[in-house]
């Protein structure tokens, strides 16, 4: 999993050995058809596999991705009530995005999956020949920006790969000098594109890169840096959130750089991280789990711990994404 792209951490090394080891508000989804609905209605494609139940009335859905004796995406209401479980077509699933139809995106090794709401089989599959996916975001256009853990031509090296609305093959990419790896990527509501990625093998070597309006044009770094990144998002401020695997914070930025003083102490790495549509809570995959765990932001008081897999068992799975239905205000 994702608990540490740098070499000295043995769960980053087992990631890097695995994926060596493989072949190499309003957006639009690109290719979908026969969406569902509702929580609990499958597209018309659907399988077996998994399963999805109606929640008690309107809930904030929270979805998990987790893998090691299976691969799977639990889905959860935010006061913990377990209603449904994805498997079908994961492997390997990593990093999670909800679009504003509530169509979820899993990075999921060799492809990216677009599942329908309630669905429990991908309806679009984003093919990608360059290397292995392990975050997805989409902007409000409906643009979709995929990350690569390296690419398959050159280990050290990383990109992000761009998918047009409609499009499941990239139409081209974004880079950016001395990435080495790429884990993490979001957008804006302003369509700009914001990457944390490592500049190098060391701790320090952290940053994070903003590529306005989603365009190669214009790159650069923000001047933030990391121990070891690990996920980043906006806030409902116009700011950025951006965790540190090592330093065992959530700190928010400006979108210039700047740090604002507001910085949540986790007590453990966390990976993946999502905010509730109101800005208050604060989602982390918890490296150390397999769960995650909410805080309010900005004071930062844990509030609920979210527990993967209970359909699996062990041995117990790594965790890597989180995403939220519905997700944030524009995004």
């Amino acid at each position: 999993m994702r608990t540490s792209t740098l070499a000295r951490n043995a769960s980053g090394l087992a990631l890097l050995a695995f994926f060596t080891g493989c072949s190499g508000g309003g957006s639009q989804t690109p290719g979908l058809s026969g969406l569902a609905t509702s929580l609990g209605q499958k597209s018309a494609s659907s399988t077996s596999h998994g399963f999805m139940n109606v929640p008690a009335g309107p809930a904030t859905l929270i979805y998990m991705s987790s893998w090691g004796s299976a691969s799977v995406v639990d889905v959860m209401t935010m006061n913990g009530e377990f209603v449904g479980q994805i498997t079908n077509g994961l492997a390997v699933p990593e990093g999670l995005f909800t679009d504003a139809s509530g169509n979820l995106w899993v990075a999921n090794m060799n492809n990216v999956l677009v599942f329908p709401h309630g669905g429990l089989t991908a309806t679009a599959t984003l093919t990608d020949p360059v290397g292995n996916p392990i975050d997805v975001t989409v902007c409000p256009n409906g643009t979709a920006y995929v990350a690569n853990f390296y690419n398959n031509s050159d280990s050290n090296v990383a990109s992000i790969q761009i998918y047009p609305p409609g499009s499941t093959s990239p139409s081209g990419n974004l880079t950016y000098q001395n990435d080495v790896r790429n884990p993490y990527v979001t957008c804006d509501a302003a369509g700009n594109v914001f990457a944390a990625i490592l500049a190098g093998q060391s701790i320090g070597d952290g940053r994070v890169i903003e590529f306005p309006l989603g365009q190669q044009d214009g790159a650069k770094d923000l001047g933030i840096t990391l121990q070891d990144p690990g996920g980043i998002k906006p806030d409902n401020a116009g700011n950025l959130l951006v965790t540190d695997l090592v330093g065992n914070t959530i700190t928010e930025y400006t979108e210039s750089g700047a740090p604002t003083g507001k910085s949540i102490a986790t007590g453990n790495p966390i990976q993946g991280i999502a905010l509730s549509r109101d800005g208050k809570t604060v989602l982390g995959v918890n490296s150390n789990g397999p769960n995650e765990i909410s805080w309010s932001f900005p004071a930062g008081k844990q509030k609920k711990v979210y527990t993967c897999c209970p359909r699996i068992g062990p041995p117990l799975q790594n965790n890597s994404g989180v995403a939220l239905y519905p997700g944030q205000k524009g995004i």
